[in-house]
């Protein structure tokens, strides 16, 4: 089957434009999630700084989100090396805790 056949239009609307997607049937819901929180984001730049064209709303948006995305991605990666050495540690302390291998066997 082809991927278009697992597809679906839906419209979402954003700074009162109405835009057309094709999204995966089960990705539906968090699509329009994703554009409801685009558009509510643009809306707060745009009730802030009312001088500023659709377009400056639009980056700035991005730019939160992308900022958004880099601390995520920096806690998660500060988490996971963490989380790596206390395994590591753990490791070390497994093998310091067993006895010895009888003669002629190994790992």
């Amino acid at each position: 089957m082809a991927d278009s056949e697992h597809t679906k239009s839906i419209r979402v609307h954003i700074m009162g434009r109405e835009y057309g997607l094709r999204v995966q049937e089960g990705d539906e819901a968090h699509t329009r999630r994703i554009a409801s929180s685009v558009d509510e984001r643009m809306k707060e730049f745009k009730e802030a700084h009312p001088e500023q064209a659709e377009l400056t709303a639009a980056v700035m948006a991005a730019l939160a989100f992308a900022e958004e995305l880099f601390l995520q991605r920096e806690q998660y990666e500060e988490g996971t090396a963490a989380l790596n050495g206390e395994l590591e540690r753990l490791v070390q302390r497994l093998d310091a805790s067993m006895p010895p291998a009888p003669d002629g066997e190994s790992d």
